[in-house]
């Protein structure tokens, strides 16, 4: 009828003008379900990338700061053989002290790195810096031993920091308490204590070592996750374009047909 083909008409302008050839469930019912199927699953795949995107920025910077650490541990144990030499006075000692505390400090603020205003070390207590500088040289940890976790996938979970209390007071040594003590006895001209807060470095450095092994992993980790992830939404969209993008050859050709129609009735 003359109403069936102008409804037609209007129907088929609509879909060049949105280039969609399905939009509303009387369009075709099954079609358009699995359309919104194929959205929520976009949309829960978009969610995991932001999640690996968040993750990655956080690994990226714990990373970069504990290079920087081993750095500064490097340097403190140079200076700390230079201590144990027979040759130091104990004036000498004390102003190799008075470096190695500043030092001591760079180290605190490095394990009190931020992204975006939450600490990356605190475990999963991120709303104050992980680690205080209290009476002395003594430092406090104020995170938890928790791991942050974020979702990659379905059913899918991976760690993306470690807590500050595995990394900078681990199993193997307490980096704060030893380089405590290293000042104690740079201060108090003591070698023994010298020789011990070497030993204690290369724990420490040894300790930064393996978690930077751990960081990288999980780096690892996310990125095969990213890369999964961007590949199962362009299939997504792909698949999404082929059940409801108009196809404008078509659509034109019909609009033709129904135009001819309706001039003819």
């Amino acid at each position: 009828s003359l109403q069936r083909v102008k409804e037609r008409i209007v129907r088929v302008r609509e879909q060049i003008a949105s280039q969609q050839r399905i939009a509303k469930p009387s369009d075709d019912p099954a079609i358009f379900g699995q359309a919104i199927l194929e959205k929520s699953a976009l949309a829960d795949n978009g969610q995991w990338i932001r999640n690996i995107q968040f993750g990655t920025a956080r690994v990226a910077v714990a990373d970069q700061t504990l290079g920087q650490t081993q750095n500064l541990l490097a340097r403190v144990r140079e200076l700390a053989v230079q201590a144990r030499s027979d040759t130091t006075s104990a004036q000498g000692r004390v102003t190799i002290a008075q470096e190695v505390r500043q030092l001591h400090r760079q180290v605190i603020q490095l394990a009190n790195a931020e992204v975006n205003g939450q600490p990356v070390f605190a475990g999963t207590k991120t709303d104050a810096p992980p680690f205080v500088l209290g009476i002395g040289d003594a430092v406090s940890y104020q995170g938890n031993s928790e791991s942050q976790s974020i979702a990659v996938g379905p059913n899918q979970t991976t760690q993306i920091v470690l807590p500050g209390d595995q990394v900078f007071a681990g199993a193997t040594t307490n980096i704060f308490d030893g380089l405590a003590n290293l000042l104690t006895a740079l201060e108090a001209n003591n070698g023994a204590g010298i020789e011990a807060g070497i030993g204690n470095l290369d724990q420490a450095i040894g300790q930064i070592s393996l978690a930077q092994g751990q960081i990288g992993a999980i780096a690892n980790r996310l990125d095969q996750a990213y890369g999964i992830s961007l590949v199962v939404s362009e299939a997504i969209q792909n698949v999404l374009s082929d059940q409801t993008d108009t196809d404008l050859a078509t659509a034109l050709t019909e609009l033709r047909l129904q135009e001819t129609a309706y001039e003819a009735t």
